[in-house]
């Protein structure tokens, strides 16, 4: 038997209330008056039986049966609302773009991105990828014409959507020549070779995960970009810290060989990050970040 649902109303009138805990603050916001958001509190209360606020002097307190219900009210509200704006949008579907524009780290596009987008082209030939190279942060506000980005991060960007891509697993590395010139059997062997460096990978935490309790090195050669630097570690310049998704590549071709059996997690990871709502076709998107997250996994 179906269950009977309160009326919409009410389901904003608690959402609204529960959110500002304050009954005339909710009303101005719906073009209600106080009375008819009491009403509306009221009648929930009664079909379901408990309370929802209750007053603690001037100040209204959320019961602990409300917080668990506007949890779920307001997800329901806004799948409410995503379903109507995907409804009306769809007459206009044909008309949005079926091509992508990617903001992403040029090393991680380099490593990472490009060698895989052909897999994706197979699978979705009419759908245009643009692959955007740049440190610079995309705003995804439309002005820029970039529909999502891939960033390297703590996962936290007001007003974006994130959902997270993988971790980032981090050991040094070097070229088989270099390592045939240097004796390197312990990680404090390191310590007597060159060390590649990058301003956004310190030395210290992984030497300190290998026993190695140094300060931060403060010599050797400095790469602002992760493709470069283990560019530089492949042609025989030194030992650098890489990431195990940007040199599995080098590492298969024995162009790069792993260094110790030490690895660590960074604290920051690959986050995929879009706006709503989307600017490009939806159904693109989804296909896009399908693809990417399956990626990953085989990466992982």
């Amino acid at each position: 038997m179906p269950v009977k649902l309160p009326p919409l109303q009410a389901l904003r009138a608690f959402e609204a209330a529960a959110r500002h805990l304050n009954y005339s603050h909710a009303a101005r916001e719906l073009g209600l008056t106080h009375g008819a958001i009491s009403h509306h509190v009221a009648r929930l209360e009664q079909a379901l039986g408990v309370r929802l606020f209750v007053r603690d002097g001037q100040r209204m307190i959320l019961t602990d049966s409300a917080q668990v219900l506007v949890h779920d009210v307001r997800r329901g509200l806004e799948l409410l609302a995503d379903a109507f704006a995907a409804a009306g949008a769809r007459p206009r579907r044909d008309a949005l773009r079926r091509s992508l524009h990617v903001s992403v780290l040029p090393g991680f596009a380099a490593r990472w991105l490009l060698p895989r987008l052909a897999h994706f082209q197979e699978r979705h030939p009419e759908v245009e990828v643009a692959v955007h190279p740049t440190a610079a942060l995309a705003t995804l506000d439309g002005r820029d014409g970039i529909d999502l980005a891939i960033r390297y991060g703590p996962g936290r960007w007001p007003g974006l959507h994130a959902m997270r891509l993988m971790p980032s697993w981090t050991f040094p590395v070097c070229s088989p020549a270099f390592l045939d010139r240097h004796e390197l059997t312990r990680p404090r062997d390191l310590l007597a070779a060159p060390l590649l460096r990058t301003p956004r990978q310190k030395w210290r935490p992984w030497l300190l995960a290998a026993g190695v309790d140094v300060p931060e090195p403060a010599r050797g050669p400095i790469y602002d970009d992760s493709a470069l630097i283990l560019q530089a570690a492949a042609a025989g310049q030194g030992v650098a810290l890489a990431r195990a998704a940007l040199a599995e590549d080098d590492l298969a071709a024995r162009r790069l060989v792993r260094l110790f059996d030490v690895a660590i997690e960074d604290d920051y990871a690959w986050f995929l990050v879009w706006r709503k709502p989307l600017s490009c076709d939806p159904a693109t998107h989804e296909a896009f970040l399908s693809w990417l997250i399956g990626e990953a996994k085989q990466t992982a």
